[in-house]
């Protein structure tokens, strides 16, 4: 009998001990309007696919968005590197934390940042992922001095070289796993040192990640995190009032007062540095720029601002933010005069031409609201402008079928020009290099091109301004494209949950800025 009681009473221990060392964390749920093809850190880099791999990967800086109340403070904190020095004007010295975990156990080295930052992978002449290139313009090669030493070096000078490291593109993967997968395996089951990693990703439906314990920047506050595609908003309101997700993006601004009226749901907005943006692909009838400065002379920004996002975001004055450190404070507003355009649109000869513009549905919030408003204003000068909605982007991009224009987003992923105009419209884009379908290209000035090269490679702030603004100018004249507005981003989250958005698409559920339940409150 004692034997059968001591049985029990080991047995009842140990149930015990399990139950409260059990994982009380919760999962968090978070219902999203799309998900990405890949998740290798560089491969991928829009707003669906940087808002989850942001929680699976660290650069060797970051940047440090939550040091002011707009969440885009660009201060500069340490990252997997805990110290750096500028060596020159082409070279900054990093030493590594010592310690600090990859998702599969693997110790970071200066390795593993070689092969991160190697020309191979994403900036060579024939990298793996070109399309990292435009976001990595200057840099040359990575010198490891040390296990946890290394050297990143640039070819040319580049005033932006920390704030670049601590952007997208720089994110650290771990070389071992890389190598043994291969870049296709890697990318749907990535090894970084976020504090979340690859649990679960089922097609079109959701991705889960699960906490990384030894995560270097302490313990995560979620047991697991589960991004799940919901297209329709209706849906994901009806899935957060339910308690079905705990947070949901992309909220339309008329449907904040709704969600207001929950006592436990909170709304979290941020205008984004991040612009919507229309390209103008210089075919058919847009072959003259003349009708592509029409397109954006017909636009009225202030309305469309006003009607579908209460006017509480902006549209920057030329393609900037006033964060910039080369901000044109006094360059021109983007110009809406009707008259101006019939003129140009009579100039080049415009007859009422079909101009195809294709969007994919549910990926920009408002595009299709605001793309249905444009055709009117389109109409009203002439211009006959057909909407042709489609599901996903590689209907857009079909080579088979008509397309003049299509909506785009130019995230300022830097707070200056190398940020964006330059990786976006420059001599390294997507736009200028349009290779499946090289007649969409842009055939910039070669005027416009030795600009970027002054953006990028001059360490004079005044000469830089100047070419700056020379750059804008051609860019307006030639109109690749046009800018619409900053959009403003709104979060609904629930009441218990304490959690701050930041000016990029990146949603940060790092251990400082998610709390739950009464720790939320403190």
């Amino acid at each position: 009998m004692r034997i059968l009681t001591a049985l029990l009473t080991a047995i009842f221990m140990a149930f015990g001990a399990v139950s409260a060392n059990a994982d009380d964390r919760p999962d968090l749920v978070v219902a999203v309007n799309g998900l990405p093809g890949s998740l290798e850190s560089i491969e991928e880099m829009g707003n669906v696919a940087v808002r989850i791999t942001y929680s699976m990967f660290d650069p060797l800086i970051r940047r440090n968005f939550l040091a002011n109340e707009e969440g885009s403070s660009s201060e500069l904190i340490p990252g997997i590197a805990e110290s750096w020095t500028k060596i020159d004007d082409r070279t900054v010295e990093l030493k590594l934390r010592e310690g600090v975990k990859f998702h599969n156990g693997d110790e970071v080295t200066s390795d593993d940042v070689v092969f991160s930052l190697n020309p191979g992978r994403g900036h060579g002449y024939n990298p793996l992922i070109g399309s990292a290139r435009r976001l990595m313009l200057t840099l040359s090669h990575v010198e490891p001095i040390d296990k946890y030493t290394v050297r990143i070096v640039s070819k040319e000078p580049d005033v932006l070289f920390e704030q670049r490291l601590a952007g997208y593109a720089m994110w650290i993967v771990n070389a071992r796993e890389y190598m043994l997968k291969g870049k296709d395996a890697f990318a749907r089951n990535p090894v970084g040192t976020g504090p979340y990693k690859m649990d679960e990703w089922v097609d079109g439906e959701y991705i889960r990640l699960v906490a990384h314990d030894d995560y270097f920047g302490g313990k995560p506050t979620a047991k697991s995190i589960t991004f799940r595609a919901v297209p329709e908003v209706s849906a994901r309101i009806a899935g957060l009032v339910s308690g079905e997700y705990d947070i949901i993006v992309n909220v339309p601004p008329d449907q904040v007062p709704v969600l207001e009226g929950y006592d436990d749901v909170a709304v979290k907005q941020v205008v984004l540095d991040n612009t919507h943006v229309l390209v103008f692909f210089p075919i058919g009838p847009l072959a003259d720029s003349r009708v592509r400065r029409a397109l954006s002379l017909s636009i009225d920004r202030d309305l469309l601002r006003e009607a579908l996002w209460g006017d509480k975001n902006y549209t920057p004055n030329g393609h900037q933010l006033p964060s910039y450190g080369l901000y044109l404070a006094n360059y021109p507003d983007f110009a809406y005069d009707p008259e101006a355009a019939r003129e140009l649109l009579e100039e080049a000869g415009y007859n009422g031409e079909e101009i195809v513009y294709k969007m994919p549905l549910n990926y920009y919030l408002l595009s299709l609201e605001a793309a249905q408003a444009m055709q009117q204003m389109w109409q009203e000068v002439g211009l006959n402008v057909k909407l042709e909605p489609v599901e996903n982007w590689t209907q857009v991009t079909d080579p088979n079928a008509p397309v003049h224009v299509r909506p785009w987003s130019n995230t300022h992923r830097i707070p200056d020009p190398l940020g964006s105009f330059v990786p976006q419209w420059g001599k390294a884009s997507g736009i200028q290099n349009n290779n499946d379908l090289p007649e969409r290209s842009w055939k910039a000035p070669a005027r416009f091109n030795e600009l970027q090269d002054v953006l990028t490679s001059s360490t004079s702030t005044e000469e830089r301004k100047q070419a700056y603004r020379e750059a804008l100018d051609i860019w307006n004249e030639e109109a690749p494209g046009t800018m619409l507005y900053n959009p403003l981003e709104t979060y609904a989250v629930k009441a218990d949950i304490q959690w701050r958005p930041v000016s990029l698409y990146y949603m940060d559920f790092r251990p400082e800025n998610l709390q739950f339940g009464s720790a939320a409150s403190n």
